[in-house]
């Protein structure tokens, strides 16, 4: 009786994200050296390449589904420690300095493609800008520096957030982020870092005087949404174009800020300017834009505004798809560590992918996250999507230049 045929097995699946540590290994390398100790079994190193792991695979969203991940065989190809326990996690989160990854997310950001791409006035403006912005994350209730929120129903107990507070680039790459709580406010934490030169992008909750002149006083530039009942004093009316218009420029205006007696002693004193443009999403309701920017068409700054609904993308991707919902750190560099092995995976997939974050690649990614497909997969769905925007985007400008000149 002839003998039954081998059984052939396949080659193990190769766990998400593997490649990715592979492309940072010199420099995980080096964290290695930062806490040596013989008496250590996880190092740096291993803590960064079990996040990055875990965040290319959605299914591992806490301490222990993490430790249990070590386990596995692929995991180990990437680990140089036999097991990842919880409470030993939750140590090296507490203590292994997230500062260090800075220098790696630097080198990174270096090999970023540069906006050579955008023609005009907008590109060359993009490698000045800073896109900043602020948003809410759940954080462990025994997090004593979190914002208490009180719960919407009458009988559960007060809920405890932590602030992102985000600095993104003209190719809407992160450049810098802090982790807030209930010691500082939107502004006063943007106002800790300021470079000169830089046009920074803003939403209404950055209105504040004193943080408006600090801006100005540091050589930096500004386009800041401006709330309902902030004055402003227009001197000159601009003259309008066709190509401001078609931006959907409403107005355009120089002039001062106003306000009441106690807020004049930090009212920038400097000439001004009010941009009004049009909000699609709430029609009745135009944007009204406060800028230094004074020798600009008022179209380019309508589009640098409109730059910045990038970051409410980025937050929404971290929110839904990258594992942030809610922080499986109690400590604060726990958080910014997790924060900045995200940054470091955007910035790996931006790498891979040779493109920038857009609502499609967000989307693409997050079916790769949940086993659909690979990076690889993807960039032929991904160019012909972002070629169909752009006609759509050349098309509808057409058409308002062509009802703009009836």
């Amino acid at each position: 009786m002839p003998s039954p045929p081998e059984t052939v097995c396949a080659d193990p699946p190769v766990l998400r994200g593997g490649k990715y540590v592979k492309l940072i290994a010199k420099h995980l390398r080096r964290l290695r050296r930062a806490y040596d100790h013989g008496n250590r079994e996880l190092f740096y190193d291993d803590l960064v390449s079990a996040y990055l792991l875990a965040f290319f695979n959605p299914t591992l969203k806490s301490l222990r589904t993490i430790g249990d991940m070590s386990l596995l065989p692929q995991a180990q190809e990437h680990l140089q420690v036999r097991k990842l326990c919880r409470s030993t996690l939750s140590d090296a989160n507490a203590l292994m300095d997230a500062r260090l990854l800075e220098p790696l997310i630097a080198h990174l950001r270096k090999q970023i493609p540069d906006l050579k791409q955008r023609d005009g006035p907008l590109g060359r403006l993009l490698e000045q800008v800073q896109i900043v912005d602020g948003s809410f994350f759940a954080a462990a209730a025994d997090v004593a520096f979190a914002i208490q929120k009180r719960a919407p129903a009458p009988n559960s107990p007060p809920y405890h957030k932590v602030r992102l507070d985000l600095h993104l680039d003209g190719r809407l790459l992160p450049r810098s982020l802090r982790i807030s709580g209930n010691e500082c406010s939107e502004s006063d934490a943007a106002a800790k870092q300021i470079d000169p030169g830089a046009i920074y992008i803003l939403d209404r909750g950055y209105i504040d005087f004193q943080y408006v002149s600090q801006l100005l006083s540091q050589s930096a530039d500004l386009v800041l949404r401006l709330k309902e009942p902030i004055n402003f004093d227009a001197r000159e009316k601009q003259v309008l174009d066709e190509d401001d218009r078609a931006a959907g420029v409403i107005s355009d205006s120089l002039g001062q800020l106003s306000g009441s007696p106690h807020t004049w002693r930090h009212l920038p004193r400097q000439e001004l300017r009010e941009v009004v443009i049009f909000d699609p999403q709430h029609p009745d309701k135009p944007i009204r834009l406060l800028t230094s920017l004074l020798d600009l068409p008022a179209q380019v700054i309508a589009q640098l505004y409109r730059w910045r609904w990038q970051i409410e993308l980025f937050f929404r991707w971290l929110k839904v798809h990258a594992h942030f919902r809610h922080l499986i750190s109690h400590s604060r560099n726990g958080m910014t560590l997790g924060f900045y092995v995200a940054v470091i995976a955007v910035l790996l997939i931006y790498l891979h992918t040779g493109r920038p974050m857009s609502l499609y690649a967000y989307n693409l990614l997050a079916l790769c996250a949940n086993g659909w497909g690979t990076i690889d997969d993807i960039l032929p769905i991904l160019e012909a999507r972002e070629k169909e925007c752009e006609r759509d985007r050349q098309r509808q400008l057409r058409r308002r230049l062509e009802k703009t000149g009836k």
